[in-house]
């Protein structure tokens, strides 16, 4: 169980560290595209690149954000029941989640297409996919350690 879990953070501390230097690289990108459209030099596919790495930030967190549990939730009513029902909603919910994130996976990898590119730049699409399928993996393997403690405290 102990390897499981070191594996499953290393998959999370990768997908951070993508998270991290896209954001700088992004933070840098975005920067130097509007400096270069008010001199009136604008770049060429610069929405294009952004949206590019919108993808890295946001599949290279999901994982790190079910790891510290800081998804969005609201519990107005389940607050409010007795704990055994809060965890039996939490197991549920956990494996909802991991179903999710797999299926998600499932789809991906069974209908990537490696001939897709940008309109513009014609970058490809399928470096991109990939990194989906790894983002949506490590969010459904944190999901799934959430699930095994949610089921070990149940007991």
């Amino acid at each position: 169980m102990q390897l499981l879990i070191k594996v499953i953070h290393l998959i999370t501390n990768i997908n951070k560290w993508v998270s991290y230097i896209t954001l700088i690289i992004m933070m840098i990108a975005v920067t130097y595209f509007s400096i270069s459209r008010t001199t009136g030099h604008p770049v060429i596919g610069d929405i294009e690149l952004v949206q590019f790495t919108m993808v890295l930030l946001i599949m290279g967190s999901l994982a790190l954000t079910e790891q510290s549990d800081s998804h969005i939730s609201i519990g107005l009513i389940v607050d409010k029941l007795p704990p055994r029902i809060q965890v039996a909603i939490s197991c549920f919910s956990q494996l909802l989640m991991t179903s999710f994130c797999f299926l998600i996976c499932w789809i991906f990898i069974t209908r990537i297409n490696f001939l897709q590119a940008s309109d513009l730049l014609k970058i490809p699409f399928y470096p991109f996919k990939i990194f989906i399928i790894i983002g949506f993996c490590g969010w459904g393997l944190e999901s799934l350690l959430r699930f095994i403690k949610s089921v070990r405290s149940f007991s």
